[in-house]
């Protein structure tokens, strides 16, 4: 009797491993959590402002505070993603309210690994936030 109890466990926690999925983290309508296309922009009606309030609305973690990671520049870096443009430093967070966000073609989110793999030091300790623009003649008339 206990060995068919011993099974119908093991079957219960295969059946239960197997169910609960195989997700690593919180994603979007789209299933790429660090990723935001233009198309998403436009569907949630989030293109009519700035970068920035495109992605509060869409992806509010990447603005959160990840904590400095590094004592480069004596510690002094920032507790927030750094934001790059078609792969040139452009500024901290505050900068995506100078960019609207129907000129956005695509924004992706680096985490502190990512970034320093694809920016190196330029990358910050905290994480980017890499935009890539539209070309002008995509812009709405």
């Amino acid at each position: 009797m206990s060995v068919r109890f011993l099974h119908l466990i093991a079957v219960a926690a295969v059946v239960g491993c197997a169910t609960a999925g195989s997700k690593s983290g919180p994603t979007s309508v789209t299933g790429k959590a660090n990723f935001l296309g233009a198309e998403e922009i436009a569907k949630a009606y989030a293109d009519a402002r700035s970068a920035y309030d495109a992605i509060a609305r869409l992806r509010p973690n990447w603005l959160a505070a990840r904590g400095v990671t590094s004592l480069v520049d004596g510690g002094a870096g920032t507790d927030f993603a750094v934001v790059f443009i078609d792969g040139q430093r452009y500024g901290d967070l505050h900068s995506l309210r100078q960019i609207q966000a129907y000129q956005v073609g695509s924004a992706q989110y680096y985490d502190v690994t990512q970034a320093g793999a694809n920016f190196g030091i330029r990358g910050g300790a905290s994480g980017v936030i890499e935009i890539k623009m539209k070309g002008p003649s995509t812009y709405p008339p």
